[in-house]
């Protein structure tokens, strides 16, 4: 599966994120000077599938680009983490169309996510 390199700015969001994890993940990826895991985006609208705490630590180090791997949500399973929270992908396209996103932790992508070389992380300021 080919990596293509995003702008995190024109990617969007699905659901909700944990800040604390945030902070920390950002610190790892600081410490260790590596991109080690792509984000997985929907063709449909760049809404991210996987890696929203990837995508804020993205935006909060001013990256110019992300590693990712493009999705269609025509081949792709979706469900629920939430009891009684439905989740398919018309919804979730309906919810970006209404400028909604799920609650942290509620919609997710059964991918298969191939392997990734991890990147110097100053390679994608510029």
């Amino acid at each position: 599966m080919k990596v293509y390199f995003l702008n995190p700015k024109k990617l969007n969001p699905i659901e909700d994120f944990d800040t604390n994890r945030v902070d920390w993940l950002k610190e790892k990826i600081k410490k260790e000077e590596k991109w080690t895991v792509p984000l997985a985006v929907a063709q449909e609208h760049n809404l991210v599938m996987d890696g929203h705490h990837r995508l804020q630590v993205a935006l909060t180090l001013n990256l110019k680009k992300i590693p990712c791997f493009i999705y269609s949500y025509s081949l792709i399973n979706t469900f629920s983490l939430r009891k009684g929270v439905k989740v398919s992908s018309e919804i979730i396209i309906k919810n970006f169309l209404d400028s909604k996103i799920f609650p942290y932790k509620t919609a997710k992508h059964e991918l298969n996510i191939p392997f990734f070389e991890p990147i110097n992380l100053g390679a994608l300021y510029k």
